[in-house]
């Protein structure tokens, strides 16, 4: 109950911090927006999509540090610091490794690779080049980003993060102001804004936790081949994900231009600000389940993410509903003019995103256990059938929405894998898991929105209204039917106990 209770502190404080940065990024998104124009917005959203689709890589020694520090909590102080310090040094290599790569990659890059205007070239190389020194602080501030998590510091953690929020909408607002190119000013800014966050967080750490003060006398370079061996595995899966995430932006553009990629970054933007709901609840978790897989305590990992993949769903369901029933006028008030397909784009975008939450959190599971090899090869070749399934759809003449078609079957078949593994290595049951959780919130989803639709054609009502009616609506329903259908009699009575403490202390 200890543990569950922490959980749920810290998840409060990540939501708290979720909830600033989103309103404060939906309003910066759409000052960009009309500070740089449609052109300009999807030359940074194309440029920053080849950065993401390379820099993402260092996602799985991210994947790895986190991992290792969790694990060693409970085995001593000497422990983490000898960690932290392993991936620190790791982590600076592939910084500058990073760096090499990049600058290699865009020499190519824009000879006649990315569909983008001659005249604006040399602005998209520059803010290129200010994109790649920002990976750079990124990729060596990981362990900082692994130690305040696996410590459950959310939050300090937290103030980071609206603090690197507040300083985007600044930019945001300077961009109006700016006597020289625009969309120079914002990609410097946006690098410089980087380097002085990343840099205030390595400071903290170091004052705050002994185990991440530098000493590179306690290298464990055995423990540096583990953690390569792990991050190896999960390199594949990433560099696969290109194709299937980031790879989609770059097909886009040759077919249809910037303007399609200026739409498909909004969308990506929605499908990321919505999903952090849940992300804040696996990085609250995330460190519980890899502790108790270190102490040998499987049982209990498995109960924790079993769930966390039904309150995950259900708060993407909730949030996913009305924005996607009601797409079109939340982007007409958010942006004011919205790019053509950026309705269709986000309502797919969100749609997905639903069908990976079935069974997101098992993911943890599996990586805590270790046993990844065969787990991310198989999520490797599911990512990788996107890419051609996209360009095939593009190249016979459909619409850029065509390209969803195989991001659907991939997220269908990652859920499929996701529930093997997690029964294969930590001995989960299958039915079960799918009794108790997909095969009841799935059709609870499916038959709210259908009522909500139908209510939304009887109501004649303004469309702001109409909004806050569906949204209503769909929330009660949903949360209703998920305690009702969902929570299993523990859970419930977990839910009651909490909904008690609360009010007594508002109370």
């Amino acid at each position: 109950m200890k543990n569950s209770s922490r959980i749920v502190v810290n998840t409060g404080i990540l939501y708290g911090k979720m909830f600033l940065n989103m309103g404060i990024a939906l309003f910066s998104t759409r000052l960009i927006l009309k500070a740089l124009g449609t052109n300009d917005f999807g030359i940074f959203a194309i440029v920053g999509g080849v950065i993401g689709a390379l820099s993402f890589l260092n996602k799985a020694m991210s994947t790895a540090t986190q991992r290792f520090l969790s694990y060693n909590q409970g085995k001593g102080p000497e422990q983490v610091a000898r960690v932290f310090n392993t991936a620190l040094l790791l982590h600076v290599f592939i910084g500058l490794a990073f760096v090499l790569i990049l600058e290699i990659a865009g020499v190519f890059l824009f000879d006649g690779f990315l569909n983008i205007a001659e005249d604006r070239i040399p602005m998209a190389k520059f803010v290129f080049h200010c994109t790649v020194a920002s990976t750079f602080f990124t990729v060596i501030a990981v362990p900082y980003d692994a130690i305040m998590n696996a410590k459950e510091n959310m939050f300090i953690f937290s103030l980071f993060s609206v603090l690197e929020s507040i300083f985007k909408l600044v930019i945001a607002v300077l961009l109006f102001y700016t006597p020289v190119d625009r969309l120079a000013t914002y990609g410097l800014c946006m690098a410089l804004m980087t380097v002085f966050c990343r840099t205030i967080k390595r400071i903290y750490s170091r004052r705050k936790y002994k185990e991440s003060k530098l000493n590179f006398q306690i290298i464990d370079w055995s423990l540096m081949k583990e953690m390569l061996s792990y991050s190896s595995w999960i390199t594949i899966e990433i560099v696969s994900h290109i194709a299937k995430g980031d790879g989609i932006p770059v097909i886009l553009n040759l077919f249809f231009g910037t303007i399609v990629n200026a739409s498909y970054g909004i969308a990506t933007q929605v499908r990321h600000s919505i999903s952090l709901f849940a992300e804040m609840l696996f990085k609250a978790s995330n460190p519980q389940v890899m502790r108790n897989i270190g102490d040998g305590n499987i049982d209990k990992s498995v109960q924790i993410s079993t769930t966390v993949c039904k309150f995950s769903y259900i708060l993407m369901a909730i949030l996913s509903l009305p924005l996607i029933i009601d797409c079109e006028y939340i982007l007409r008030f958010w942006l004011g003019k919205v790019p053509e397909y950026s309705v269709i784009f986000c309502q797919l975008v969100l749609a997905t995103q639903l069908v990976i939450m079935t069974a997101r959190g098992l993911n943890f599971l599996i990586d805590g256990v270790g046993k990844i090899r065969n787990y991310r090869l198989i999520l490797s070749v599911l990512n990788i059938i996107v890419f051609p399934i996209a360009y095939i759809c593009l190249k016979v003449g459909m619409e850029p929405w065509a390209v969803f078609f195989g991001i659907v079957l991939s997220d269908i078949l990652v859920v499929v894998v996701r529930v093997y593994f997690a029964h294969k290595y930590t001995g989960m049951n299958i039915w079960h898991f799918c009794r108790s959780s997909i095969l009841r919130f799935v059709p609870l989803t499916l038959i709210v929105g259908v009522i909500v639709h139908r209510v939304q054609e009887l109501i004649q009502v303004e469309p702001f209204l109409n909004l806050i009616i569906c949204s209503i609506i769909s929330t009660a329903l949903l949360v209703c039917g998920f305690y009702i259908f969902v929570l299993d009699s523990n859970e419930r009575k977990y839910t009651k106990e909490l909904i008690q403490k609360v009010r007594k202390k508002l109370g």
